[in-house]
């Protein structure tokens, strides 16, 4: 990978890592509780509004789980090792580096660890 394709992939990371960061702050501020135990509203939409605050936070807990991931890549970007299957340790696709610029697998490897 030459340094200008390093420099693309650390811009796309950290551009990545500030849009997450903004959807983590405004799904954490989405996802509080908004209805108190005491409140009168019926039993249907105390679940709802239970329902979606577990989804909020699950939607919290992924976006920070790829904001670590996006972060460790951030680190390995200036390294050799960034853009080598952890696997096979031959070179990602820079397509899936663009998508995913986290990407630790080849698409061969991913696809080998779902199977």
């Amino acid at each position: 990978m030459t340094p200008l394709q390093r420099q693309k992939f650390k811009d796309i990371i950290e551009s990545e890592l500030t849009l997450l960061k903004i959807e983590i702050a405004a799904t954490e501020e989405d996802s509080k509780p908004t209805i108190t135990p005491d409140s009168a509203i019926g039993r249907i939409s105390r679940v709802e509004a239970i329902q979606s605050r577990h989804i909020g936070e699950a939607s919290v807990r992924a976006r920070k789980a790829r904001a670590m991931q996006l972060e460790r890549a951030l680190t390995l970007v200036d390294k050799e090792e960034y853009g080598l299957c952890v696997a096979c340790e031959e070179p990602i696709p820079l397509a899936r580096l663009r998508l995913i610029p986290e990407a630790t697998l080849c698409v061969i490897c991913a696809a080998s660890l779902e199977a």
